[in-house]
């Protein structure tokens, strides 16, 4: 074995031969760079694998390295060293390893990896795709391609055993091949949980064969050429769950309890508390309507679809969600009034906790635990459930001190359905908490303060969502177009997913002191790659420009693309660059940057970047709040009202008092105001205040007053506003907001 050398090495007899630091995410725990010469994959490579389990994984290293290379490299038994190979060993004597964890040499003309279990070995081989150049993971043979792997050792274990994307189905239904494309994303980024999101209000995904009209009513919205919807066959499940598994996947349903089933109680009207027929809704809402928890014949219909749903999914772990139950149903119902009689619940709330752990202690008669969002942990659940924090952090100091397993979903970090900024040509996503940046994503710790070491053990991971009930409120927008082989909903869930996915594994992988956003950032550039060439249709970042002022009054910019072989494009006269205007190679002086636009541009300019523009920062207008829209001139009535309406949702995020103020800041006209209207989801009035006020070169009254009372995670809110110049349309300002 030639001696290992540390990184920072510079001068050493085999300096000629020491590469480039291969760019690996999630980061290695321990990385050094080999004296030695790269390893070559050719058509005489040979894959082995010794006989303690590794044949599944030398499989499928094979079957991944075969459509870019086109070569069909022998897959055999055997553990012996030397030659041309590729070597993958599982070692159950490996020191200082978890069962995902692994060692990793090239050098010596060969790669050996060795692991403790299968898992660790799989997550081995992602990282081996990962030395060589990004056309490894074409579909189609690569030319002109020498596929090298830099000579290095590695050592490499997860900082967090729960690694997870929550994927929701239920809103939009996704076909089984993009759930195992999906997968492979997953895969890619060595994350080991797909929290699938099958049952809610939208929608029942999953088949039960006691129950068929769950999928035939439930599974299906809307009428004639607008109805929608589909589900997932046994057999589908049980295929996804295997191709799940081979790439060290666990995969963990969501079947939603009490709230969030209207489905079923479209199918079988007797599930709720007084027998009405209901639809499956066409428009994103929280139901009221939940399982009637006082009728025996609810628990008959609960046991059996969870015996189902364990005979399919062999996992340790059911979703049981929990979360946004409204009890006015339980409130007026005799048989829930009944069953809290007979139990001795003082509340509604005890009835939910004592539904809850119901079904756990029946799960655990399966050999399964329940994991449910935050809400459950005060329910009266044992230290055995999960907890899923999503709004309420303290509940992840609570459970972990209890002694709960925990996994993070802070909205604020790895909730992904949101945009990651505010910038024009972001694509409609839920607005109702401020954009998350990629930095964002990657910025935090998933143990929080206030733990001790052994409590800290309780923090299991991390779990990023994907919920998609902007296609309630956008279908024709993002949803695909039947008959056109269009993949819009595809696209979507990619571009909200990456690369913010490779933030969330980072984070969840490699441990915090080894961590550092810039260090990660350059190593993207060659995942963006990568993406393109698997065809993701991922957010290209948006060009990073430094400003620097000259003393003549010029300025001096500067970019660098953030993706290997990308390019970034500007233009001087506010136009959005094209793949034909001027590449900013170095940096360059201007004497204006009010019209310098840029954009980057992918590898071959296949794809482009939301717009970069310099914005003052500055608002004036401050201490009236945040601004959530302008008028313009020619936008508002002339000398009559005209409803003008602004987006107000992620500032409107809590029940409460908020102010509406209205500011000039140009024009011919003043603008007069005659009152305002709030709506939530475009169609539930929430208040209004109407009276007349003006704001011009003076102003009288032209603040405005709506008191929210049922406010509702993820709803949208816009504010309708009647608005006119006072002499015609030539009126500028902004709208702003701010909580009282």
């Amino acid at each position: 074995m030639k001696a290992i050398l540390i990184l920072c090495a510079l001068l050493t007899p085999f300096a000629s031969v020491i590469a480039k630091a291969p760019s690996i995410v999630p980061k290695p725990q321990e990385l050094r760079l080999i004296a030695d010469k790269p390893f070559v994959l050719n058509a005489s490579t040979q894959i082995r694998y010794d006989g303690n389990g590794g044949k599944a994984v030398a499989e499928l290293l094979a079957l991944g390295l075969r459509p870019a290379t086109g070569f069909d490299l022998p897959v055999s038994q055997s553990d012996k060293r030397g030659g041309n190979s590729i070597l993958l060993t599982i070692q159950s004597n490996l020191k200082n390893l978890k069962e995902e964890g692994y060692v990793l040499t090239v050098a010596d003309g060969e790669i050996t990896a060795s692991a403790p279990t299968a898992r660790g070995l799989f997550n081995a081989t992602r990282t081996i795709l990962q030395l060589f150049p990004p056309q490894i993971h074409s579909s189609e043979k690569a030319s002109n391609v020498t596929w090298t792997a830099t000579a290095c050792s590695i050592k490499d274990t997860p900082a967090f055993p729960w690694r997870g994307m929550m994927l929701d189905v239920s809103r939009y239904f996704f076909t089984k091949e993009y759930v195992k494309r999906y997968l492979d994303m997953m895969a890619l980024h060595k994350l080991n949980t797909l929290h699938w999101h099958l049952i809610d209000d939208a929608g029942w995904r999953i088949e039960i064969k006691k129950y068929p009209k769950l999928t035939e009513i439930g599974g299906f919205r809307g009428e004639g050429e607008n109805r929608y919807g589909g589900f997932y066959t046994q057999e589908d499940i049980k295929e996804i769950v295997a191709y799940a598994a081979a790439r060290n996947i666990t995969i963990v349903p969501e079947i939603e309890l009490p709230a969030h089933t209207l489905p079923a109680l479209v199918a079988y009207p007797h599930l709720g508390c007084f027998g009405k027929q209901f639809q499956v809704p066409t428009r994103h809402f929280i139901s009221q309507d939940l399982y009637c928890a006082g009728k025996e014949t609810t628990w008959t219909f609960l046991e059996d679809v969870f015996t189902e749903v364990c005979e399919l999914f062999p996992g340790k772990y059911i979703h049981i969600g929990g979360d946004e139950a409204k009890y006015s149903r339980w409130k007026k119902c005799p048989d829930c009034q009944e069953r809290m009689k007979k139990e001795g619940l003082k509340s509604e709330h005890e009835l939910q906790g004592w539904m809850t752990t119901r079904v756990e202690k029946f799960l655990k008669t399966k050999g399964r635990r329940i994991i449910g969002w935050d809400e459950i942990l005060h329910c009266g659940v044992s230290s055995d459930a999960g907890i899923m924090t999503w709004h309420k952090p303290k509940t992840a100091v609570d459970g972990a001190k209890r002694g709960n397993p925990v996994v993070m979903s802070l909205t604020g970090h790895a909730y992904f359905d949101v945009a990651e900024s505010k910038l024009p040509g972001e694509p409609p996503t839920a607005g109702w908490i401020p954009p998350i940046s990629l930095e964002k994503s990657y910025q935090w710790h998933p143990v929080p303060n206030g733990l001790t070491a052994a409590e800290a053990k309780n923090i299991l991971g991390v779990n990023g969502c994907i919920w998609t009930d902007q296609f309630l409120h956008n279908t024709k927008t993002l949803a695909d177009k039947p008959g056109k082989g269009t993949t819009a909903s595809e696209a979507y869930v990619d571009y909200l997913s990456l690369p913010r996915m490779a933030a969330l594994a980072e984070v969840c992988w490699t441990n915090k002191e080894s961590r550092d956003y810039d260090n990660f950032s350059g190593r993207m550039s060659t995942m963006l790659a990568r993406y393109t060439v698997l065809d993701y249709q991922y957010r290209i970042p948006v060009p990073e420009v430094s400003i620097k002022p000259n003393p003549e009054k010029t300025y001096t910019l500067s970019a660098t693309p953030a993706i290997a072989g990308g390019t970034i494009r500007y233009t001087l006269d506010g136009s959005a660059p094209t793949a034909d205007s001027k590449a900013l190679n170095g940096s360059i002086n201007v004497a204006k940057i009010d019209q310098f636009r840029a954009a980057t541009f992918g590898p071959n300019n296949q794809r482009r970047s939301l717009l970069y523009q310099h914005v003052d920062s500055s608002n004036k207008f401050a201490k009236h709040g945040k601004v959530i829209g302008k008028w313009k001139s020619g936008q508002v009535g002339d000398k009559k009202a005209k409803v003008v309406t602004f987006d107000a949702t992620g500032h409107i995020n809590s029940n409460g008092i908020y102010i509406i103020t209205f500011q000039y800041t140009g024009g011919g006209e003043r603008l007069d105001i005659d009152g305002i209207e709030v709506v939530r989801n475009d169609t539930d009035p929430v208040g209004k205040d109407m009276h007349h006020g003006f704001t011009g070169s003076q102003a009288k009254n032209n603040t405005y007053r709506i008191h929210v009372k049922n406010y509702e995670t993820g709803a949208s809110f816009k504010i309708k506003a009647h608005i006119y110049g006072d002499e015609g349309t030539d009126s500028n300002g902004v709208v702003l907001i701010r909580k009282k």
